[in-house]
C-alpha cells in the first residue's frame, strides 16, 4: 500500500460548537462565544484524537457575508446552521442595476463582521491570530445565492444583463478583499489566491468559461495572482480541463457525486483532492468500513486526503480514520 499520503480533518463551526456545548444561535450572535468556540474546539479535539490545535481566529458570518451587500441574508437558528432568507434580486433587470456600495465597510453584514473583528482583537490571548476575510466566493455562486434559479433561464435569454450583473459582483469581490486586506494589514494576496464555487457545476462546461471562470481570472488578474485554487463541487471533467488551461494549480472537488479520483487523474496535471463522503462513507459507516475506503482511495491514487467532519460522529469513527491516516502518511 503506497504511503505518504498527507491528511486533513476538516471541522465546520457546527461541529467545533457541539463539542462545546454553544449552540449555533449563541455562536453567531456573541464574538466571545465565537472566538471561545473556534479555540476550545480545536483543544478538545486535539486532546481526542490528536488533531492539529489552532490559534487563529476569524469573525464567522458565513459565506453569505460576500452576498450580504446585495440584500442577502441568513437567518440564525437555535441549534441548526444558518440558512438564506431567500434569493432577494426578483428580476435580472434589477441584478443588472445594481452598483457596488462605496463604503463596503458599511455594507451587509460587514460592521457587523469588523465589530466582532475588533472585539476579537480586543480580547484574544496575545498568542492567537485574528485574521478577517471576504470575498473569496466565486461571482457565478454569489450571483446564484442572490438571484436563484432564474439565473439559469437568465443565461439564454438576456445573457449582457447577467454579464452586468456578474461585473459587478466581480468588483465587489475586489472591493472586499482589499478592505480584508487592509483591516488585517496583510496586504495583497501573494501570487495564490482561491475562490469557492460551489454552484459552479450548475452551468455546463459551453457556459462554464463565459459566466463563471472570467470573472474569477478578472480577480486574481487584478491582485496579480498567476495561480488559482478552487472548492468547487459538482463539476464535470470538462470543467476540470477548463480550470487547469486557465491557471488553476489545486482543485478541491469536495464530495462531488459526479467525480472519481480516476476522473481527477484522467484530466488533471495538477494537484487536487476527492474528499471522504462526510454521511455515508464517515457518519453511516462502521471503523472497519472507514478504514477500507481509505485503503480503496489512496489505491485508486489520492494525491491526499481529507474528511470533513458533521455532528453525530461517532468517536470511533473518526478515530478510526486518523488511525488509518496516520498509518499510511
Amino acid at each position: 500500500m503506497r504511503k505518504g499520503i498527507p491528511w486533513t480533518v476538516a471541522v465546520p463551526p457546527e461541529v467545533y460548537a457541539e463539542y462545546c456545548g454553544v449552540t449555533m444561535r449563541e455562536y453567531h450572535t456573541d464574538p466571545a462565544a465565537q472566538m471561545h468556540v473556534q479555540l476550545e474546539g480545536p483543544r478538545i479535539l486535539h486532546e481526542k484524537y490528536g488533531l492539529p490545535l489552532r490559534r487563529s481566529i476569524a469573525p464567522d458570518f458565513t459565506t453569505y457575508l460576500t452576498g450580504s451587500p446585495f440584500g442577502l441574508r441568513f437567518e440564525v437558528f437555535e441549534d441548526q446552521i444558518p440558512a438564506p432568507t431567500g434569493h432577494p434580486i426578483g428580476s435580472i433587470e434589477g441584478a443588472a442595476a445594481l452598483e457596488v456600495p462605496q463604503d463596503m465597510a458599511q455594507a451587509g453584514y460587514f460592521p457587523q463582521a469588523l465589530e466582532f473583528y475588533r472585539w476579537m482583537k480586543a480580547n484574544a490571548p496575545e498568542d492567537v491570530t485574528v485574521g478577517f476575510s471576504g470575498g473569496s466566493q466565486a461571482p457565478w455562486t454569489t450571483a446564484v445565492l442572490l438571484r436563484g434559479e432564474e439565473l439559469m433561464v437568465d443565461i439564454i435569454e438576456a445573457p449582457a444583463l447577467v454579464h452586468r450583473f456578474l461585473a459587478t459582483l466581480t468588483e465587489s469581490a475586489i472591493r472586499q478583499r482589499e478592505l480584508a486586506a487592509n483591516v488585517t494589514g496583510r496586504g495583497a494576496p501573494g501570487p495564490r489566491i482561491g475562490f469557492t464555487d460551489d454552484y459552479g457545476g450548475l452551468i455546463g462546461p459551453e457556459y462554464f468559461l463565459e459566466f463563471d471562470v472570467r470573472y474569477m481570472v478578472q480577480i486574481a488578474d487584478h491582485f496579480g495572482a498567476p495561480e488559482r485554487t478552487a472548492h468547487a463541487e459538482l463539476l464535470r471533467k470538462p470543467h476540470l480541463q477548463i480550470l487547469q488551461e486557465h491557471g488553476w494549480v489545486y482543485i478541491d472537488v469536495g464530495t462531488d457525486p459526479y467525480l472519481t479520483i480516476s476522473d481527477c487523474r484522467e484530466v488533471l496535471e495538477i494537484d487536487f483532492l476527492v474528499q471522504m463522503k462526510s454521511s455515508q462513507e464517515l457518519l453511516l459507516a462502521t471503523p472497519e468500513q472507514i478504514k477500507a475506503r481509505y485503503r480503496e482511495m489512496v489505491a485508486e491514487g489520492a494525491p491526499s486526503m481529507l474528511v470533513e467532519l458533521c455532528r453525530g460522529v461517532p468517536e470511533e469513527n473518526v478515530r478510526a480514520f486518523v488511525e488509518i491516516a496516520r498509518e499510511l502518511e
